[in-house]
């Protein structure tokens, strides 16, 4: 009987000392390492994030043209690769919407033409192939678009830093002083704001102060706005830990309040800052495209993906490519963003074993 449990004891040992070397942290890298969603997810941010740094080069040395520059005689150009088979593709539109049904013998004149214009695009020269067409001003869409992803992913770092230390502090404060005066005022400051429609609000700084459509100043106007839930959220799991052992230890040895706060208290709430702070760059981007689009974000001639589409109005039909752009560019960043924060808050879930 001996002799058969002392290999059960040593694989008992084995495990449990296997167990203890494994940290939080670690723990952690492996949920993700195992996660195949978040980690493509991870690549295609990186992606985004490469383009929109490379900017200039790539519009320097691979496209060849300045974002800002106009050409009034190239307004609303389709794809260069395209501009042949353009026509045959609007006059396939029209037949659709006739009583006689869709004129399928078109495709094949419409896919020669594009093969031929690849063909052209791929062999040209700098500055002669308009991948994605021109807007209104005569101005390239792709060249836009890769110069406007680097001020919405600015704005969207901005407001997630403003709005995660604001919300941090005051949810730090709120949990560790809950029932008393300073709870009662960060609570009445929090309902205060956020029973103010923050779209309306926005319109009506953004119009009021010009000055605050900048790219800082916009930022620093939606992260102000919008930092009231992770406070709310902070609030609560500091009030849940302010009672704990090592809290009260911390007391007894003469700690001062700020560093049980920020030393004790905050690395236990990590976790939810880094999942919510990841979710909040998504939610930016997309209120600095909607503010953009309607017309009180970032004005031209400075790109952003949401004046790109503001700029867009009334085009789909004539122009889809004035809204297939910056569309689809904040597609892939907002799903990618989106995608590793899901990933994070389950890797991040100690309790969660699947």
């Amino acid at each position: 009987m001996a002799e058969q449990t002392l290999p059960l004891s040593g694989r008992l040992a084995q495990s449990t000392e296997e167990f203890e070397t494994i940290t939080y942290w670690g723990a952690v890298r492996r949920k993700l390492m195992r996660d195949k969603i978040t980690l493509a997810a991870m690549a295609l941010g990186a992606v985004m994030i490469i383009i929109t740094l490379a900017a200039p080069w790539i519009t320097d040395n691979l496209l060849g043209f300045d974002p800002t520059a106009t050409n009034l005689r190239k307004r609303s150009d389709p794809p260069t690769w395209f501009e042949a088979g353009w026509p045959k593709f609007e006059q396939f539109g029209f037949t659709c919407q006739s009583s006689d049904g869709c004129q399928w013998a078109l495709w094949p004149e419409i896919a020669s033409d594009a093969v031929d214009g690849l063909r052209f695009c791929v062999n040209a020269d700098l500055g002669e192939c308009h991948w994605l067409g021109t807007d209104q001003a005569g101005r390239d869409v792709l060249s836009r678009a890769i110069h406007g992803g680097r001020i919405s992913l600015r704005i969207g770092a901005y407001v997630a830093i403003v709005s995660m230390t604001l919300g941090v502090v005051a949810g730090l404060i709120s949990g560790y002083y809950a029932a008393t005066i300073v709870d009662d005022i960060v609570n009445a400051v929090i309902q205060t704001l956020g029973s103010i429609p923050d779209l309306f609000f926005l319109i009506i700084l953004l119009s009021t102060f010009p000055f605050l459509r900048s790219p800082e100043g916009l930022a620093i106007t939606i992260g102000a706005l919008g930092w009231m839930g992770i406070s709310r959220l902070i609030r609560g799991q500091i009030f849940s830990i302010r009672e704990r052992e090592y809290i009260l230890a911390s007391r007894a040895t003469g700690a001062s309040i700020w560093r049980i706060m920020f030393q004790h208290m905050l690395p236990n709430v990590a976790s939810i800052i880094i999942v919510v702070a990841v979710f909040n760059i998504a939610g930016a981007i997309i209120a600095e495209a909607g503010l953009s689009y309607l017309g009180v974000g970032i004005g031209p001639p400075l790109p952003s993906w949401g004046n790109m589409m503001q700029g867009s109005l009334g085009n789909f039909t004539n122009a889809p490519w004035l809204v297939l752009a910056p569309g689809f560019f904040i597609f892939l960043t907002t799903l990618s963003i989106y995608l590793i924060g899901d990933g994070l808050r389950d890797a991040l879930d100690p309790w969660l074993q699947n």
